[in-house]
């Protein structure tokens, strides 16, 4: 199991991650092999608009079998990690801690939507 840092929101393997895996919540897992990871997309989050309080960014994954999306601050560095093939795990964080490290990025929410069959 990825060990994530105290109030941090991803956790990286520093070596090549074969599963990328989304913690929505303390007892529930899903994950997805890296090699399904079709692209991604890091672009300003279009429900936020001037309102400070909703997070301005958004981070798409299209996989094979579902989309995540994953909405937060600073999600540059989870991009990065995307593209080193390095991020191990993700979860989404109490908005109390959004503040905790200014550099560091922060998920609000996770959402995964499997893509139908057929």
């Amino acid at each position: 199991m990825p060990h994530f840092k105290d109030d941090s929101c991803y956790a990286a393997s520093g070596k090549y991650c074969a599963c990328i895996e989304f913690h929505l919540s303390d007892d529930k897992r899903r994950g997805f092999h890296s090699s399904q990871l079709i692209d991604y997309t890091l672009e300003p989050n279009p429900d936020a608009g001037d309102n400070k309080k909703l997070p301005p960014q958004k981070l798409a994954l299209a996989f094979s079998t579902a989309d995540v999306v994953l909405l937060g601050w600073r999600l540059g560095l989870l991009a990065d990690k995307l593209q080193e093939n390095d991020l191990a795990a993700v979860r989404a964080l109490a908005k109390r801690y959004a503040e905790v490290d200014r550099h560091m990025p922060f998920v609000a929410s996770i959402t995964i939507t499997p893509i139908a069959n057929g």
